[in-house]
């Protein structure tokens, strides 16, 4: 996808006013733009700043005199694992509290599918950027649906799709609008897709959201919703479009 590499400048001039134009007329992607605008000011008002030491002012200012006699500076070692992974899941933290933040500059409340969609993001992001994002592993339905028993409000209906080149690899826990949800979790190539299953009373998708494909774009990332086996899903990826809907209308045909 090359939104993302046209908002943040990387691509030579030509292709990007290609993109700019594709933008211009496509409803998807020119959401997609302003989600990547909003995410970016709710960064710049959420996220602290910091000033550069003075030593380090000295030897931008002065590299001839900074060189001569002085130690060079110690490499940069790379951070830990854990570390790294507790840095991702903290910049999720601060970009929820940015946009929150930007609902309450506005004096407008978000609407309720916004905070929807925005639980659903933040729930696959944080799954990718954890070591696994999986709870219980297995490709086996009859094995992980029960295991949800108890755990959350809707039973999910677990599927296998792998004869059509959609692993299940198993489910986990997660959370939206405050409440405890089912994710069932898939694989396609090398692409991960969430399958969240809410209750009926969760907020769909507004008409005026999605294209004429029924796709919504969010942070780079492929969203759909469906009815399946009598309960509202939300499937959640990297994975191209076509090849995401493609998905979605397996499970509508396994019912």
């Amino acid at each position: 996808m090359l939104l993302q590499p046209c908002f943040d400048g990387e691509l030579d001039e030509g292709t990007a006013a290609m993109v700019r134009a594709h933008v211009a007329g496509c409803d998807g992607c020119g959401q997609e733009m302003a989600a990547l605008q909003a995410l970016r000011d709710a960064m710049k008002r959420s996220l602290p700043r910091h000033a550069a030491p003075q030593s380090l002012r000295d030897r931008v200012q002065n590299p001839a005199a900074a060189a001569s006699g002085r130690r060079p500076p110690k490499p940069v070692r790379a951070l830990p694992r854990w570390l790294a992974m507790a840095a991702s899941l903290l910049l999720v933290a601060s970009l929820s509290v940015g946009l929150t933040w930007r609902w309450m500059e506005q004096g407008t409340p978000a609407a309720p599918y916004e905070l929807l969609l925005h639980d659903l993001v933040s729930g696959h992001l944080r799954a990718l950027a954890a070591t696994s994002s999986v709870d219980v592993v297995s490709s086996d339905r009859h094995t992980v649906r029960p295991w949800f028993a108890g755990r959350v409000e809707v039973a999910p209906p677990t599927i296998d799709l792998s004869s059509q080149g959609f692993e299940l690899l198993g489910g986990r826990v997660d959370y939206v609008g405050g409440r405890r949800v089912a994710v069932l979790v898939y694989r396609h190539a090398q692409h991960v897709i969430d399958l969240f299953v809410l209750p009926d009373d969760a907020p769909g998708p507004a008409p005026d959201m999605a294209g004429a494909s029924g796709m919504i774009m969010r942070q780079g990332l492929n969203l759909l919703h469906r009815r399946v086996m009598g309960v509202q899903v939300w499937a959640i990826s990297d994975l191209d479009g076509q090849e995401l809907t493609a998905f979605a209308d397996g499970l509508a045909r396994a019912q």
